[in-house]
């Protein structure tokens, strides 16, 4: 029997890459909204149906949402990002009965999440290593709580995700510079630098139990130092997964996630640093190390049983990843098995036109 899946944000980062793990399954169709009239998930040969509308408030979004279940005979809606999945936490009781709304967590459980200070607050109330952080409202509080941290420390913007905006500052001065040239109506959220490796975990939850998860170790750096890896190993990790079992059972959440933690080699003791609360970028990869996230959570809206098993040992890179890593081992051009088997070249070229899309759109914000 076909299943019809509504993504309502297929203007959001990760969209396509969740199309991509849904793709080639013969019971869904896929039907994409987006508040933009042209994205990479239009061009996808997976995307059966694309519509789209300008952004609006949230009742007339409900009333949108409402009108696509009745009109496309919609079973599941699976919000990818942060904001629609806020959206529909918030408005859970108003989208119609006629389709289900994948597993989501509380509102209070999500605002910590997103929240880097509420977090960090969260992560001390109940034993969860957490790095030692300052959030300041200006330049004088600094002098006041400058016992709480030591350098080098990270300044981490409240909002943004994916590593980008933080800055590294090794000296109290270089920080108290920058804070005086760069005023903030938000405040500052400062963290301790911890020397040491990052490690990912991505579970699945419902109701604070963690129904299946995997672990990555990054190993091919991003565009930054703090931007997610382009090539990543799925490891087992048992003190990885106690923390992250604490941490979602405390939370008691539901649905999706992707937690970054750092080993610190001095303590030895792995932290969490941030929870995404939404579907990630590496999706894709654990669909290929044997976990489909996103048609899991499809399953689980249904209320079928999801049949776990241990994933896959294995290495993956994104498509970039292997461009990158071509360019200073061409030779590496010639393993094709892995470069097939093992990275999103083969989602690439059976569906090009997403990818050329997004190509063409970089270039006119860079090269033009």
């Amino acid at each position: 029997m076909t299943m019809n899946v509504l993504i309502p944000d297929g203007n959001s980062t990760w969209a396509l890459s969740v199309i991509n793990c849904l793709a080639k399954q013969s019971d869904i169709r896929l039907f994409v909204l987006s508040n933009k009239k042209r994205t990479a998930t239009k061009f996808s040969r997976y995307t059966d149906y694309y519509k789209f509308y300008p952004k609006t408030d949230d009742s007339s979004w409900v009333n949108t949402i409402n009108k696509e279940i009745k009109n496309n005979n919609i079973d599941i809606v699976v919000p990818i990002a942060e904001e629609e999945i806020g959206f529909f936490i918030k408005n859970i009781k108003l989208i119609s009965s006629k389709a289900k709304v994948i597993s989501l967590p509380n509102w209070t459980s999500f605002d910590i999440a997103i929240n880097k200070r509420k977090l960090g607050d969260f992560s001390v109330e109940n034993n969860i290593p957490y790095p030692k952080s300052l959030f300041i409202k200006e330049l004088d509080s600094l002098e006041t709580n400058n016992r709480i941290i030591s350098f080098p420390v990270l300044l981490k913007p409240l909002k943004q995700k994916g590593g980008d905006g933080i800055i590294k500052f090794n000296s109290k001065g270089n920080l108290q510079s920058y804070i005086s040239e760069n005023p903030s109506e938000v405040g500052y959220f400062i963290q301790e630098y911890i020397e040491g490796y990052d490690i990912d975990c991505s579970v699945l939850c419902l109701n604070g139990e963690i129904i299946t998860h995997t672990i990555q170790k990054g190993y091919l750096p991003g565009h930054s130092p703090y931007a997610p890896h382009l090539g990543v190993t799925f490891v087992e990790n048992d003190d990885v997964f106690r923390i992250v079992e604490h941490l979602m059972n405390t939370l008691n959440w539901s649905g999706v996630a992707h937690i970054d933690l750092r080993f610190d080699n001095k303590t030895k003791t792995y932290y969490v640093l941030e929870i995404n609360a939404r579907f990630w970028g590496s999706v894709e990869a654990s669909k290929f190390a044997g976990v489909n996230f996103p048609l899991l959570v499809c399953e689980l809206a249904k209320n079928n049983n999801i049949e776990t098993k241990a994933y896959k040992h294995i290495d993956y890179m994104r498509f970039k990843g292997v461009l990158k890593y071509i360019k200073k081992h061409p030779s590496f051009i010639f393993n094709l098995k892995f470069i097939f088997n093992n990275t999103e070249t083969k989602s690439v070229l059976t569906d090009p036109t997403p990818t050329l899309y997004k190509f063409l759109e970089w270039s006119k914000r860079h090269l033009f």
